[in-house]
This record gives structure tokens, C-alpha cells and sequence, in this order.
């Protein structure tokens, strides 16, 4: 099969999938189509996985979400930059301090329940004027997890043309 007619199926799939409509022989196929598709995401981002990883958890897509940062400072507001299963990057004028474990809220596409957690600084890098972070989520649930999975899988096949 070719490239764009597997696309063309998994597309079909993931719409069913997001309408709850597959059976249990298709929920198998459907997670099997969604790992691959992650996998050639994650090759394409130049990353590699460690040994027994799945790519579903590390492929990261630029989508600009609105977030909301509860620090020990105050309230920040923000775009994020990028998002992954595992967290999100953000510029900000000021890190949080360094074991600092902030509240945030992610907004979702389409009217859908904010996701609301916990995050923790990961990395951090100085930039002009501003601070790029990465925040790792803590605690999330595996409802919210599929929730935010789904939602990065549309945005990935949303930059695919066909």
C-alpha cells in the first residue's frame, strides 16, 4: 500500500476513533496505526527512541495552545510552542524557581474541558529578553493523556495535505 493511501486509512480511523466508533479488532488496529504514525513523526523530528519507548509518548508537535501558569509569583498567561504527550514549551519573561512544581490549565480546541495538572521546569533555556522552558506534566490522568493525545494527533494530520 502507499504511503498516502495508509494516511488516507489511518485519517478515516482516527475520525471513527475520536466518534467512538470501532470495535474491539479496530481499537487494536487503530493503536497499532497511531504508534507507526508516531514513529514517523518522531524519525522525522530527528529523535530517536530510547529502548522499549513508545513514539506515541515522545513525538512532539508545534501547536500554539493557550495555557495558563499558577506560580509561586502569580498567574502567567501564555502560548505554548510546542506539546507532547509528556509536556509543553513555553517562552516566558522569568523561570520559575528550580524545584518550583507550577498549577497549569491547557486549553483545548473546540470547546472541549481545559486539561488542568501539575508541571514541572524540565529544561531552560535564555534567549533575548525571554526564557524558552520545558515543563514535563505530573500526575495526569490517563483520561486527560488520551484527550491531549488525540488532539496532537489531529493537529499532526491537519499540516498533511490530502
Amino acid at each position: 500500500m502507499s504511503i498516502n493511501g495508509w494516511l488516507q486509512e489511518f485519517r478515516a480511523l482516527h475520525k471513527r476513533a475520536r466518534q467512538k466508533q470501532l470495535n474491539e479488532e479496530e481499537k487494536l488496529l487503530y493503536l497499532q496505526a497511531r504508534e507507526q504514525f508516531a514513529r514517523a513523526l518522531t524519525a522525522a523530528q530527528g529523535m530517536t527512541l530510547k529502548p522499549g519507548e513508545m513514539a506515541r509518548q515522545t513525538f512532539r508537535v508545534a501547536q500554539a495552545m493557550q495555557l495558563e501558569l499558577s506560580l509561586n509569583t502569580g498567574i502567567v498567561r501564555a502560548m505554548t510552542l510546542d506539546v507532547s504527550k509528556g509536556g509543553f514549551s513555553v517562552m516566558l519573561g522569568k523561570p520559575p524557581g528550580e524545584a518550583e512544581v507550577v498549577g497549569f490549565t491547557l486549553r483545548m480546541p473546540d470547546g472541549m474541558d481545559p486539561i488542568i495538572g501539575r508541571a514541572k521546569v524540565v529544561a531552560s533555556k535564555k534567549q533575548i529578553g525571554n526564557y524558552r522552558l520545558s515543563f514535563s506534566f505530573h500526575g495526569m490522568s490517563e483520561y486527560d493523556q488520551e484527550r491531549l493525545e488525540s488532539v496532537l494527533f489531529d493537529a499532526a494530520l491537519s499540516r498533511i495535505p490530502g
